[in-house]
């Protein structure tokens, strides 16, 4: 430790250094007979204690004292003197003194418990600054975050009485802060809300419960406008609320878009009464209409039996012709049946054990005198262990016509269609491909749409075939798919396997 010592008496000084070593504490001892002296030496951090004879020779030892204080003012001062009484001593107690010590009763153990009072002094005088200074930096550090964010901001006393609101809430509502304190800050309220809002959190408060509400808030311009508005005590650690804290968020947006979404979705769900009524309609319309094309198609076809046995080769050539329009009509209204009916989910669907190699072959032998006239080749590429499939036999032939079909009708002459199928852990996959010119990729996504059809000049029908197909295959619990090169495309249509099929070893 250092010590100054400033005193014009040498044996004083020399009294004072003896005390301190029969003291025990261990100490570097500067000494200087002046005030002059002194002053040239004191600066923060250079002594842990100035020791001050009350006589200085031209000197004013208060006004000295209250220098130090100044110069160093974590230094404590101890007076040392031969005279003075009480009042003196409260004098430099007042200039800043640690300790007042006459020299008449001056001793190792007066010393040293006064040196050490001196330095708890000015430690407790530097810890209590401290904790002053870190306490404003801590409350500047508050007010400047509780004024710079966006929510309007408020502190009350255990009532619940405001008695500080951020500068957000003062620019928001345009009441002064004297106006905002206690319950004036109920102002703001909306005039219809406040009873209600008053009531909730008055109840709250007398829990101890935190509340959270939406309130409407006046802004300064007279517009209200949605708040949720929250507050919360703040505890001791014994649980005793020592204030409530809050914050009001304008929500008025969010709001307006839960109103702007409610209002969308009452006009999805109107919309979507509408198409369920016109899909009705139109059910209603594409039945009624199938039924009463089918009896006049009945007629034209008998006719056309009747000219098909005439012995003028003119009349039979008609009936050919008559007889494959009514085919084409017939399929066309079942398609139209089975698309009303897939869409209200009521294809009727008759699942049974099917061998799939005796499937490709009819399905095959349906279009083998087509594929002969074409030049076309039609071939099977099926495993005699393949196993047997779950399905309705005639929904599923009628999957692979259409699939057929289609290749016919874009396969070239001298071309090639094979049917084969392969398991998977689905079950099997059947596939039809052919050596057309492919589906261009842009229209890969939409060939399984209803109604939809393809710009091409060889491209017929009412675009439902490959929708069907769909249908079909996903009613089973399947599913269909399409690839494509430019060496022709390929429909991929897996089915679910037999639950009865066992694969047996040789």
């Amino acid at each position: 430790m250092r010590i100054l010592l400033v005193d014009d008496d040498e044996l004083d000084r020399l009294a004072v250094r003896r005390c301190l070593q029969q003291a025990g504490i261990a100490a570097t001892v500067d000494e200087v007979a002046s005030g002059s002296e002194a002053l040239a030496l004191v600066r923060p951090d250079a002594y842990d204690c100035v020791l001050l004879d009350y006589v200085l020779p031209g000197a004013d030892t208060i006004a000295l004292t209250q220098l130090f204080g100044t110069t160093a003012r974590d230094t404590p001062v101890v007076i040392l003197t031969g005279y003075g009484d009480e009042d003196v001593a409260v004098e430099f107690m007042k200039a800043g003194a640690a300790d007042y010590l006459p020299k008449a009763s001056l001793s190792p153990e007066r010393l040293a418990t006064s040196f050490r009072y001196a330095l708890e002094v000015a430690q407790n005088a530097a810890a209590r600054r401290e904790a002053e200074n870190a306490l404003r930096e801590r409350e500047a550090e508050f007010r400047t975050l509780a004024n710079g964010i966006s929510q309007l901001a408020w502190m009350g006393d255990t009532k619940g009485r405001r008695y500080w609101c951020n500068q957000r809430w003062q620019e928001f509502t345009g009441l002064r802060p004297d106006e905002s304190v206690g319950l004036g800050w109920h102002l703001a309220l909306h005039p219809q809300e406040r009873a209600t809002v008053l009531a909730t959190q008055q109840a709250k408060l007398e829990q101890g419960q935190m509340w959270e509400e939406t309130v409407r808030l006046r802004r300064r311009d007279g517009e209200y406008r949605w708040f949720l508005s929250r507050g919360m005590p703040v505890r001791d650690d014994a649980g005793e609320i020592l204030r409530w804290v809050g914050t009001d968020t304008d929500i008025t947006e969010r709001i307006e878009g839960e109103l702007e979404r409610e209002r969308l979705l009452s006009l999805e769900q109107a919309a979507r009464a509408d198409a369920v009524r016109a899909v009705r309609a139109r059910d209603d319309v594409v039945a009624f209409v199938a039924h009463d094309l089918r009896n006049p198609l009945q007629s034209i076809a008998m006719a056309a039996d009747v000219l098909a046995t005439h012995e003028d080769a003119q009349c039979r050539r008609t009936a050919a012709v008559i007889e494959r329009a009514v085919d084409e009509m017939e399929r066309l209204i079942s398609d139209l049946l089975d698309v009303s009916r897939l869409e209200a989910g009521s294809l009727s669907i008759k699942q049974e054990r099917v061998d799939v190699n005796g499937l490709v072959t009819d399905a095959l032998e349906l279009f083998a005198e087509q594929a002969r006239a074409g030049r076309i080749a039609l071939a099977a590429d099926i495993p005699s262990e393949i196993p047997a499939v779950h399905v309705d036999r005639v929904r599923v032939i009628q999957v692979l016509s259409n699939l057929l079909a289609n290749a016919l009708k874009f396969t070239p002459e001298g071309g090639r269609i094979e049917v084969s199928a392969v398991p998977v852990a689905e079950g099997v996959r059947i596939t039809v491909s052919d050596s057309g010119s492919g589906i261009p990729p842009a229209n890969l996504p939409h060939i399984f749409d209803r109604f939809w059809q393809a710009s091409h000049a060889s491209r017929s029908g009412a675009g439902l075939g490959l929708a069907i197909c769909k249908g079909i295959v996903e009613a089973h619990g399947g599913h269909i798919a399409a690839t494509s090169t430019d060496r022709g495309a390929c429909i991929h249509v897996t089915m679910p396997q037999s639950p009865e099929w066992e694969r047996t070893e040789d």
